[in-house]
């Protein structure tokens, strides 16, 4: 059984890749996406069969690790150490995120996959909701959008808050997260709780670098440890 390699359209107009001819920095982080994603694909398959528990990871590129120097510094990686060792079980993980993920990828193409392939997960996860914020404009849609993504997650999975702002799309969209979130059962974090943003970026200033990434996994971690019988 192989698991579908994910992988997001390219905009039309790309972005990143206009920016990249301007910045070495958003180009040499650019490069990574695809690599990276290979890399999550081939740790998938060999994660598939075992008799440890299963923790599936949902989201976007922040859930692929981008900005990390090697998968080994991404958030998932750590907490994934500190599963195995505090419980001294062989946790198994499965990521099933996507660069360039919205709300809706979530829905229609991550979360299917957990029942098409009939995955049990002990532990489900997800952070996602920038690329909606930063690329789209409608807030009515980006909230609807949320709603089923909320919907969508397994009852207890775990939910990251989006980055918050007084007003705005953000502010909307983050209050909507905040209040329906608990309703459906899903646990909310905050991964983007950091004590400061210096030096916390990688070369393209947007995605988080191995330092922010440490946070990022204590942020789960610490959410984990409140809600699980761990």
């Amino acid at each position: 059984m192989q698991l579908p390699h994910l992988r997001r359209k390219k905009r039309s107009i790309d972005l990143s890749k206009i920016a990249g001819h301007f910045s070495s920095g958003i180009a040499t982080v650019n490069a990574t996406v695809e690599p990276r994603a290979v890399f999550w694909d081939e740790w998938n398959e060999m994660n598939l069969s075992g008799d440890g528990p299963l923790w599936i990871a949902l989201g976007d590129s922040v859930t692929q690790g981008i900005g990390s120097s090697k998968p080994e510094t991404s958030y998932v990686r750590i907490v994934l150490d500190r599963l195995k060792t505090r419980t001294g079980q062989d946790w198994r993980l499965i990521n099933l995120s996507m660069s360039g993920g919205r709300f809706l990828d979530i829905v229609n193409k991550q979360v299917p996959i957990i029942s098409d392939y009939e995955l049990k997960p002990s532990l489900t996860s997800a952070i996602i909701g920038s690329n909606d914020l930063m690329w789209r404009r409608d807030t009515r849609e980006i909230l609807s959008d949320a709603k089923s993504a909320i919907d969508s997650l397994p009852h207890g999975s775990f939910l990251s808050k989006v980055s918050t702002a007084q007003r705005g799309k953000r502010a909307i969209v983050s209050s909507a997260i905040n209040n329906l979130a608990p309703i459906k059962g899903i646990h909310l974090f905050n991964a983007w709780n950091w004590p400061t943003g210096e030096g916390m970026w990688a070369e393209d200033r947007f995605h988080p670098n191995d330092e922010a990434y440490k946070y990022i996994a204590n942020n789960l971690w610490d959410s984990f440890v409140r809600h699980l019988p761990l």
